[in-house]
């Protein structure tokens, strides 16, 4: 079998399990089996059927059995659990995977004897830096910290790529877990070694293993990194869970430890907010850093001209006029809002960041930043402590980063890693004077660290090299509430209500809609701008008849409010209701009489029903009431042009072209009532200056010229003609071109 087969073989299994169809997937898993040369595998397969059979029987003898559902879960589940193995037995011994190639170099070692040479080795830092700081041997101190971090690794690597995970394995590792004396640091690695098993592979014992780690723990960095590990495994893998009776009492623990619902809510939150983070950096990408660039040539002009500290730019007058000419002000404002809300602004700055060796050895993605680790022991030692302290109380970057911004430090020039810190010291004292300053917020420092990790995670998915070999946690919907196991811990309206909120905020309608239908579900004390919302995002993704359903909703609670009554007008006119349109657009007149725009979409909706004379006449009183921005001016224009009334039309064209921004429609419509009026050669001219704003794209026009033939013929022009005209200017601008 070829590994593309194998893993074919495999997905079948699976799918046949899932859809009930036992006998199918025996039959499917036998040349597996086969294959492999296991007889151990082979024997506990028959084992399976001989149970299977002894159903069937009891199903064909009409004998009720009322453990029938526990045993038919059993014996799917360890299908499930059969043809991993089988699985993993074929291609261990040649696929160039990550975890076949870790699987083999350990193979002949325990992780039992792991933990005992990397517990050596932490007794041997520990005495090492007893002494003194004047007395402390540094090389060796350096030696011992790189043989750590070997031992640390080979137990993540270890821990990841055995399955399935040992008894004795599980008993280790939570002694581990209990141990307070083992670094915090290696509890967390652990933890993400076991979620990336599970990203590889369902192994019971590792989910079991990650919930005890969070009832046990007394550690925020520990539990909650637990917690988000538990709901991507539970997530990725409801279906394996479901099977599982086994997982229920752990889940039980985790349900009845005090702060569970908050930290639940906490880790969905924070899981949720990740799928905004491809929306933020193509914002940072696209529209602020863009900007900034545009901007740089004068802010480095003048600071030539008045040498200045950069973090003075806001500071300084003259600087801060600059920034709110350009309108970078406001969007560096905004940058700073998204920071300040846990938004994961820094990715694409530290992605470029992720290069270094130390970022090709897959477990550095997951550790926690610490200061004993050799990369942070060697680059900030000595007089640049006060950096370290810096990129330690860093409080926007997730431990990757500051890994990153350690080791792009660490390249640097000595001269110029002594000059950052004597520039940085001033400010290194103020920071640790505001966090002395500040009360202990012990829920404000679990959210810190489970938005930390999550962005780790992120980091991990999204740019290292070799992701694609791990089932992709971040391309999921991060709804949690479908899993049985969590219970009513992860349907609490509280929670739900603030991710619908997030959703809705970043324009993720369709997952805010299912949100908000989930708070409606779970409570009886309904918020009626919920109806609103909902309205809104069903109107915002084109399902008009839907939106009007929820406004209607709202209408119960307030019908006078403004803001609904102009969006029901809007999606009755976008339904061709017009009636009902002109209805609640009166209404909205009513509620505030004079308004601009309100005239405005009152004569489209009747110029939309054929009824040009009644829509100039709310164009005429917009016009009035519009004295300087001059919104009823195209529409004005162009009834006059259905109107006949060429003359007006083209001065309210001129007049728009003069005074306003005119567009490639404005030109194009201008060479209509030109062309109407027998004038053809300025016609031409205009028509030139529609293309040359659709950057002379021929085709664009000649579609513009289409959809508007209709109205062409009935002013007397008629389809040869338009298309003679579009060659015309279109030769026209190639021989001036």
């Amino acid at each position: 079998m070829t590994s593309k087969d194998i893993y074919k073989n495999r997905d079948r299994v699976h799918a046949l399990l899932y859809q009930s169809r036992i006998n199918d997937a025996f039959e499917a898993l036998d040349p597996m089996i086969q294959a492999s040369g296991s007889w151990e595998l082979r024997e506990q397969v028959e084992q399976l059927q001989v149970s299977y059979r002894f159903m069937l029987q009891y199903l064909n003898q009409g004998i009720l059995d009322p453990k029938r559902g526990e045993v038919l879960a059993h014996i799917s589940g360890q299908l499930h659990l059969m043809v991993d193995r089988a699985a993993i037995s074929l291609l261990e011994p040649e696929s160039n995977e990550v975890f076949f190639v870790r699987r083999r170099e350990l193979n002949n070692v325990s992780l039992e004897e792991i933990v005992h040479s990397h517990r050596a080795e932490l007794n041997k830092f520990s005495l090492l830096v007893s002494v003194p700081a004047e007395q402390r041997d540094d090389a060796h101190i350096s030696n011992v910290l790189t043989q750590r971090e070997l031992h640390e690794t080979a137990i993540f690597n270890k821990i990841w790529s055995t399955f399935p995970t040992p008894a004795d394995d599980a008993e280790l590792i939570m002694g581990l877990m209990r141990d307070t004396d083992y670094p915090a640091y290696a509890k967390s690695l652990i933890i993400s070694a076991l979620l990336l098993g599970l990203l590889r592979v369902y192994d019971e014992r590792k989910v079991q293993l990650l919930m005890d780690t969070y009832t046990t723990s007394d550690v925020p960095m520990v539990q909650m990194r637990a917690l988000v590990a538990t709901l991507l495994s539970l997530k990725l893998h409801h279906q394996r869970v479901a099977l599982s009776a086994s997982l229920v009492p752990h889940a039980r623990a985790m349900s009845d430890m005090p702060g569970f619902a908050t930290d639940m809510a906490t880790a969905q939150f924070q899981l949720a907010r990740s799928r905004n983070t491809e929306n933020i950096t193509r914002r940072v990408n696209e529209d602020i850093m863009p900007g900034l660039m545009k901007l740089r040539p004068d802010v480095l002009r003048k600071m030539n001209e008045t040498p200045i500290d950069m973090a003075d730019l806001e500071a300084n007058p003259e600087w801060q006029e600059m920034l709110e000419n350009s309108g970078m002000a406001k969007k560096m404002e905004e940058f700073n809002e998204m920071q300040l809300d846990g938004s994961d602004v820094f990715i694409t700055t530290f992605s470029r960041l992720k290069t270094f060796p130390f970022f090709q050895t897959l477990s550095n993605w997951f550790i926690p930043f610490h200061e004993e680790n050799s990369v942070i022991y060697s680059v900030f030692n000595g007089d640049e402590a006060p950096l370290r302290m810096v990129v330690t109380r860093a409080p926007f970057l997730c431990d990757s980063d500051r890994y990153s911004f350690g080791l792009s430090l660490k390249s640097m020039p000595l001269s110029q890693r002594q000059l950052i810190v004597g520039q940085i010291k001033q400010q290194v004292e103020q920071v640790g004077e505001m966090q002395q300053a500040e009360l202990p917020n012990h829920q404000r420092e679990r959210e810190r660290q489970a938005n930390m990790y999550v962005q780790d995670l992120y980091r991990f998915f999204k740019l290292f090299s070799r992701r694609r070999e791990f089932i992709p946690a971040f391309d999921d919907n991060m709804d949690f509430t479908d899993i049985p196991l969590l219970g009513g811990d992860a349907c609490r309206p509280d929670a739900l209500s603030l991710i619908a909120e997030f959703y809705f905020k970043n324009g993720f309608y369709d997952d805010a809609i299912k949100y908000y239908q989930y708070v409606l579900a779970e409570t009886d004390n309904v918020d009626p701008h919920i109806f609103q919302k909902m309205g809104f995002c069903q109107q915002s993704l084109g399902h008009m008849q839907a939106a009007i359903e929820q406004y209607h909703r709202y209408e119960l609670a307030d019908e006078r409010d403004l803001w609904t009554v102009k969006h029901m007008a809007s999606c009755y006119r976008m339904l061709k209701d017009y009636d009902r349109a002109m209805e609640y657009y009166r209404i909205a007149e009513d509620l505030r009489p004079g308004t601009v725009v309100n005239a405005i979409n009152m004569g489209h909706c009747l110029l939309e029903q054929g009824d040009t004379e009644g829509a100039m006449q709310f164009y005429f009183k917009a016009d009035l009431m519009d004295d300087s921005k001059h919104r009823a001016r195209r529409p004005i224009a162009w009834c006059s042009f259905l109107m006949k009334n060429d003359e007006r039309s083209l001065d309210y064209y001129n007049r728009i072209i003069s005074d306003d921004k005119p567009s490639a429609q404005d030109y194009l419509n201008r060479g209509h009532v030109l062309l109407a009026m027998h004038r053809i050669s300025d016609a031409i001219v205009s028509y030139k200056n529609a293309l040359k704003l659709m950057g002379g794209n021929v085709s664009a026009l000649r579609d513009a010229f289409m959809a508007d033939a209709d109205t062409m013929q009935s002013r007397g022009i008629e389809l040869p003609d338009l298309s003679l005209l579009i060659d015309a200017v279109a030769t026209t601008i190639n021989t001036n071109e």
